[in-house]
């Protein structure tokens, strides 16, 4: 299913996501949730498929909450990120190359969607969700500033990177 060469790819990039939220989290505890892993997700999912965003984000996840702290919000977190992965891996289909402002536009709504599925959980634990998740827009805001921030950034790179392996990836596949 996955040739070495992209299993690699994907270590690399989950380590990327992994690592941008745990140093932004240490670096810049006064900026909460304004975090790259959301956009280093979208990315590579657009770029290389819905299968390798679910991995990404789940592996990352796991990955980071290692240090960050694991709880049962893991798994929430896992299946949101997943969700997003998998959703920009067929939006990324749909395009051979995902125009720029219209996905920096869709990563900052994704920054808000995170927060909802982050948050429905609760729906069945709170007496008071709406006052719980009205109180957690700013976080969602900040979440989605840094999302719109870091995708604007991180796409031009990582897609002029991955335009010099993927053509080689689909050379060796069709060649087979």
């Amino acid at each position: 299913m996955f040739s070495t060469r992209k299993l690699t790819l994907l270590a690399m990039l989950t380590a990327l996501a992994a690592v941008g939220r745990i140093y932004a989290n240490v670096l810049f505890p006064f900026l909460p949730n304004m975090q790259p892993m959301t956009s280093v997700i979208i990315i590579c999912s657009l770029l290389l498929g819905p299968i390798a965003g679910i991995i990404i984000a789940v592996l990352s996840t796991l990955l980071s909450n290692m240090l960050l702290g694991m709880g049962i919000w893991t798994v929430w977190q896992m299946l949101a990120w997943g969700l997003i992965g998998f959703s920009f891996g067929f939006l990324g289909k749909l395009w051979k190359r995902p125009p720029l402002i219209p996905m920096t536009i869709a990563s900052i709504l994704t920054g808000y969607l995170y927060g909802f599925l982050i948050s429905v959980p609760n729906v069945f634990i709170m007496e008071h969700f709406l006052a719980y998740y009205i109180a957690g827009l700013s976080f969602d805001t900040l979440h989605a500033i840094g999302n719109g921030i870091f995708f604007f950034i991180l796409y031009p790179v990582l897609s002029r990177l991955f335009e010099k392996w993927i053509p080689a990836e689909r050379k060796r596949t069709t060649s087979v």
